[in-house]
């Protein structure tokens, strides 16, 4: 099964031991950037979305969400060409361009604030008619679980916004370790989405 992840790209001269504990570090990206997006965020599925774009064209186009622009204008985003274990270019049938976002993002206010409500609230909730539709919409993107298959439609749709809710504070826990380790030894390092 094809999976990507955010990963996080080290600056060669780093310790051996903060070097292991980050490379154990990642975080699976099942298309929740859209659930963040129905919620109101915008800054943390904008690194999410163009971090995934991989190519000329879809960096390119990447570039222009205004999120992704204004970010930008902030930090030193590295765009550059680097090998996918799935994806290719498919101009040159080698390397494609990408998205490396550097740790330094996540202190950007903007940012900040979203990473504050991934970690403290849960963004659905079972009472919200409005949230139960999108949980629906997220099922039939992606399926009935095999934890789900035993539920009924209600059931499912409970179960699956306490899954929501439990992947993003999942998706605050992984930034806020990041921007630890690279404020804690001022390391540089770049996020960045990688296929496995």
């Amino acid at each position: 099964m094809t999976e990507y992840w955010m990963v996080i790209k080290l600056e060669p001269k780093m310790r051996r031991k903060i070097r292991e504990e980050l490379r154990k570090m990642y975080m699976i990206l099942a298309g929740e950037s859209w659930l963040m997006e129905k919620k109101g965020l915008k800054y943390i599925p904008a690194i999410i979305n163009s971090a995934y774009a991989y190519g000329e064209k879809e960096v390119e186009e990447a570039k222009k969400n205004q999120y992704v622009s204004e970010l930008m204008s902030k930090v030193d985003v590295v765009i550059k060409k680097y090998p996918d274990n799935i994806r290719i270019d498919r101009k040159t049938y080698g390397p494609g361009l990408k998205f490396f976002w550097p740790v330094e993002v996540l202190e950007m206010e903007e940012v900040k604030k979203e990473l504050e409500i991934l970690l403290t609230r849960e963004l659905f909730s079972k009472d919200n008619p409005e949230d139960r539709k999108i949980a629906e919409e997220y099922i039939r993107r992606t399926g009935v679980s095999y934890q789900e298959e035993h539920l009924t439609p209600e059931q499912r749709i409970a179960y699956r916004i306490d899954f929501v809710n439990g992947f993003m504070k999942e998706w605050g826990k992984f930034l806020k370790r990041i921007y630890e380790i690279y404020k804690q030894h001022n390391i540089k390092m770049w996020l960045h989405i990688e296929g496995v």
